[in-house]
């Protein structure tokens, strides 16, 4: 066939009702994951993905797609040779049965040797099929089985999706694909803007489709998109005296919500400048999905720039549309910010048993007595000069809860408890830490900066966890109502971020005893189902980090107390299992393990000590547990196992030359307390024989 510049292409286009933004890439990846991997699994050679999205078409292109399968041969075992001929050598039905199935006859089966003896292979010769012919068949299901937070059907088909599906564009090799969705058939047309361009038009190749949808006010590549949107949202700025209040993820979600972007600026009433600045941008952003402008100074102004699907042909009506929704929903946050002046935040705090924390575990009032204490006995153990600031911004941490501004924008949550604060005239420590004991928000956000805040923070988790686990809820699977995976993470961030060398055992008993009678479980019992769980999430945080596995088990299966020396013992023996030496200790200590097995015994007794071997290695642990001693209690774990790692020599001589298991008993016990206490020396850093496997 002549090459032509579609050839051997494929071109695939789902046209839809306007799919929500945060679901088109998440669709995007999964199409294309789901196409290279069917095309694979099917022996088809490709060569470039390319992928295309706005808010009403999922496309994506495949070039260099072999026309057809290679032609392969199968070779299948049958049954053993002595149940496939019967004494005479005539096929049995076995046999016969195992020729008609491979669709062979029955003297062309194989006798072949395997190691469980003689049997009888067959050999078929498949010729590959079209790759037109596997399209029509893979693409339908790979259409209908692409993941969504939410799907919908509509009319009387069956079919679900994130929106209806209008037209399906189907294209390999110049050609269009004969599948249906129900009643809709594949071909060789796409649409361009809705408004702008809403003809039908053909395409064949990706190059082309994307240039075609260019020409009809289409553009189908996000990142485009987003570059187009972003010069444009500048230059609507610029003209009205400003610039744009960077927000990536605005940028992102209104990237996904045109086809093509025309910005306009419009402007409010300066008087809901008196707002809290955070108030404005978010009455903009989550309602409107507009965008600040700031001045040089970084001030906001009475401006906002909104991003249009269409071209506006006369900029000032178009801007007093997005004006007049704007200036409603500013209007209501005047008025609930005026509401919310009428009474301070302590006494909107003294009407918090009116909100349920958690139905078993009683109010907000109830919580916030909790914290009270748990987080001022935080500070009197590791800040005591902040013990009052923590103690009064505990008692107003979930005050705002009760605004009409967080009511309406519940996002604001701390913002408007640290702005209402600093109206108050609270202090700037106490104002700050309503806002920041909820950071971080969510995994690689911002830690609190402010001292105050992070022991409010650690305190809140602490009781939520210890509540829940104290009535026994679990986690289970992507199920977390209560967002536990979320708290411990957010725990784990801030004691490592800021660290606070906080053990973990004692403070939960602390957060449990302050819940009295409320629990179901007994105490100990959720105190160590939540270290567990506490464990989990740290060792998927470190190896989600980039830290070995093997390495965060081999010290945290040894000793959780507290997560900033765990960590440290983690990167000592990282930076250890780098030298040579490491992996002989590792094995050898491997070895001592598997040895002692339950000996807990560590008494020597030196006059037992007979062979050199055994003698030059106690006075080397001696030594070494001399030299560690200090620096393993200081934490300074790298120089620790530098000594350690010196044992491996005495170690090994040992072993060559002492038998452990002599039949003397006292000989015997002696040996193994000189191993344990090895065993035990090294224990303070992390388990070397967990370690083992990364260096094999």
């Amino acid at each position: 066939m002549k090459e032509t510049e579609y050839s051997r292409e494929l071109l695939l286009e789902i046209g839809t009702e306007e799919i929500p933004a945060g679901y088109i890439m998440p669709a995007l990846a999964a199409l294309r994951e789901a196409l290279s991997r069917s095309l694979a699994e099917h022996n088809l050679e490709f060569g470039e993905i390319s992928t295309g999205a706005t808010p009403r078409r999922l496309a994506i292109g495949v070039t260099g797609l072999d026309r057809r399968q290679p032609d392969r041969v199968e070779e299948a075992l049958g049954p053993p040779k002595k149940a496939a001929f019967d004494a005479d050598g005539n096929p049995t039905k076995a046999a016969l049965g195992f020729a008609a199935t491979k669709g062979v006859a029955v003297e062309d089966l194989k006798v072949v040797e395997t190691p469980k003896g003689e049997y009888l292979q067959a050999r078929s010769e498949l010729p590959g099929r079209e790759t037109a012919d596997i399209l029509n068949d893979l693409l339908p299901g790979l259409i209908t089985g692409l993941p969504f937070p939410k799907s919908m059907h509509w009319g009387s088909g069956k079919i679900h999706f994130a929106r209806p599906i209008r037209w399906l564009l189907a294209v390999y090799d110049g050609r269009p694909l004969s599948f249906r969705l129900e009643e809709l058939q594949a071909g060789d047309l796409t649409r361009g803007h809705r408004f702008l361009a809403p003809e039908s038009f053909p395409a064949t190749s990706f190059a082309d489709y994307r240039h075609r949808l260019r020409q009809a006010e289409v553009l189908v590549d996000p990142d485009q998109r987003h570059r187009a949107m972003a010069d444009e949202i500048k230059r609507a700025a610029t003209e009205a005296g400003g610039s744009i209040l960077s927000d990536p993820q605005l940028e992102e979600t209104v990237t996904h919500l045109v086809e093509a972007p025309f910005a306009i600026c419009g402007s409010f009433a300066e008087r809901f400048l008196q707002l809290p600045r955070e108030v404005l941008i978010t009455a903009m952003r989550e309602h409107q999905k507009y965008f600040a402008v700031v001045d040089e100074a970084g001030t906001l102004l009475p401006r906002f720039v909104a991003v249009n699907n269409t071209r506006v042909k006369d900029p000032r009506i178009g801007a007093e549309g997005h004006q007049r929704v704007l200036r409603a929903r500013l209007e209501d946050a005047f008025f609930f910010f005026n509401e919310d002046q009428q009474q301070t935040l302590e006494q909107l705090a003294g009407k918090l048993d009116g909100i349920i924390f958690q139905h078993q575990l009683g109010s907000m009032a109830e919580k916030t007595a909790r914290l009270e204490q748990l987080a001022g006995r935080l500070a009197d153990h590791f800040h005591p000069e902040t013990a009052a600031s923590v103690r009064r911004a505990a008692t107003l941490c979930k005050a705002d809860l009760l605004t009409h501004m967080v009511d309406e924008l519940p996002s604001l949550q701390g913002v408007i408890g640290r702005d209402y604060a600093r109206r108050q005239d609270e202090s700037p420590e106490v104002a700050e830490a309503l806002y920041s004991h909820y950071l971080p928000l969510r995994a690689g956000d911002r830690l609190p900066e402010d001292t105050v805040g992070t022991l409010l923070g650690i305190a809140d988790r602490l009781d939520t966890l210890a509540g829940c686990f104290g009535i026994g809820l679990k986690t289970t699977g992507a199920a977390d109502p209560f967002g536990l995976r979320r708290q411990a993470v957010g725990l784990i961030h801030l004691l490592l971020g800021r660290g606070l060398k906080l053990e973990l055992a004692p403070w939960i008993d602390t957060a449990l005893s302050l819940y009295h009678c409320q629990l179901t479980e007994a105490p100990d019992a959720a105190r160590d189902r939540l270290l567990e769980f506490i464990r989990g999430r740290f060792a998927n945080d470190l190896t989600g980090r980039g830290l070995p596995a093997e390495a965060v088990e081999a010290v945290i299966s040894v000793d959780f107390a507290e997560l900033n020396d765990c960590k440290a013992r983690i990167e000592a023996l990282v930076e250890a299992s780098a030298q040579p030496d490491f992996t002989l200790l590792a094995g050898a200590f491997k070895r001592v393990n598997n040895i002692i097995k339950d000996n807990r015994d560590q008494r020597i007794d030196p006059e037992l000590l007979l062979e050199p071997a055994e003698k030059e290695l106690a006075a080397v642990l001696t030594r070494v547990t001399a030299a560690t001693d200090p620096l393993l209690q200081s934490g300074d774990y790298r120089r620790a196992l530098k000594h350690i790692l010196g044992m491996k020599e005495p170690v090994d001589q040992f072993f060559d030359q002492v038998m452990v298991m002599a039949e003397d008993d006292r000989l015997r016990r002696n040996r193994l307390a000189l191993l344990t206490a090895i065993a035990r020396l090294f224990r303070r850093v992390g388990d070397f024989s967990k370690m083992y496997s990364l260096q094999k």
